[in-house]
């Protein structure tokens, strides 16, 4: 599964997007990217890859309040719709180095911010954990969303 299943739901119940198999992670990127390529602001802001939302669980404290401080930030808000736009619609199609070298770029930035005071260090970090094991989990899904066991 990914971090998007289930994310999809209103854009096929609102019939923009098809309703495809949600547990095959290329279906589901598939679909984000038909969604980000008709300007879908909640696919450029959405915080899934840096706060994970698994379905039917809720966010513990921390990532609650990582996700009240993302969206009372409009330095972190930027940072993530740069990241989305980046890596979201062509997750699929991109090498893992490739995305590796936008996660150090994404960091980067994320340094610069807490360098300037702009973000605490503490709120940096955890994004930066989140998103390295999201990412990883993601492409493993991708990797083998095939394989028969």
């Amino acid at each position: 599964m990914s971090v998007f299943s289930n994310y999809l739901s209103p854009y096929i119940e609102a019939g923009i997007l098809q309703d495809v198999d949600q547990t095959k992670p290329s279906n589901v990127y598939a679909q984000l990217s038909i969604a980000y390529n008709q300007g879908s602001v909640g696919v450029q802001n959405t915080t899934r890859l840096f706060v994970p939302h698994y379905d039917g669980q809720d966010l513990d404290e921390y990532d609650e309040q990582l996700l009240y401080t993302i969206w009372s930030n409009k330095h972190l808000q930027d940072l993530i719709h740069w990241f989305n736009s980046k890596v979201i619609p062509e997750f699929t199609d991109i090498s893992y180095q490739t995305i590796n070298v936008r996660v150090r770029i994404f960091v980067s930035k994320l340094n610069k911010l807490v360098n300037d005071g702009l973000v605490d260090k503490e709120t940096a970090i955890r994004l930066h954990l989140n998103l390295v094991d999201t990412i990883q989990e993601e492409h493993n899904a991708l990797v083998n969303e095939d394989l028969p066991f």
